[in-house]
């Protein structure tokens, strides 16, 4: 079986408890590819994120770079993959490196002083935000779910949050 992404999400929490085992289950993802080039040079921090992954799932940590070679011709990765993204700019970043989603969930932006809560859980600032408009212009779907089973708000109604 070739590779396949079932689902691609923002998270800063990256793997963390039901959450990312409600959305596994509901994707029937087996394998999870975090994409994010600070995390993929830190080998004890990886550990940790692999450690939490529940059993039978696989977790790869891999740069920008290092994800381009994913989604190649003649790729060797196989499985229901669950794309997870600490940043949207590393979601970005992927994107322009030539990663083609369909959608993109936005599940968790971390809340700090100089930005708004805009759904729950998740804040934005101008930053993120043109960010997020440049991926959806480019043709992915992006909308904001804390869990499954909570209504989905799109991006455009978001915005109007800021």
């Amino acid at each position: 079986m070739a590779a396949e992404i079932v689902h691609a999400r923002i998270d800063y929490r990256l793997i963390h408890g039901q959450v990312i085992t409600k959305w596994l289950k509901q994707c029937g993802a087996n394998r999870i590819i975090i994409i994010d080039d600070a995390l993929s040079k830190d080998a004890f921090l990886g550990q940790v994120y692999k450690m939490a992954a529940p059993s039978g799932i696989q977790v790869d940590i891999v740069s920008v770079k290092q994800a381009e070679n994913l989604w190649a011709p003649n790729k060797t990765v196989k499985g229901k993959i669950f794309i997870l993204f600490k940043s949207v700019e590393m979601a970005l970043k992927t994107m322009n490196a030539g990663l083609e989603l369909a959608e993109l969930q936005i599940g968790g932006l971390e809340n700090t002083s100089d930005r708004k809560v805009v759904h729950v859980g998740i804040s934005l600032d101008s930053e993120d935000a043109n960010r997020l408009k440049q991926i959806q212009s480019s043709g992915t779907r992006v909308y904001f779910q804390t869990i499954p089973g909570e209504e989905i708000e799109e991006l455009e109604q978001v915005l109007k949050k800021l």
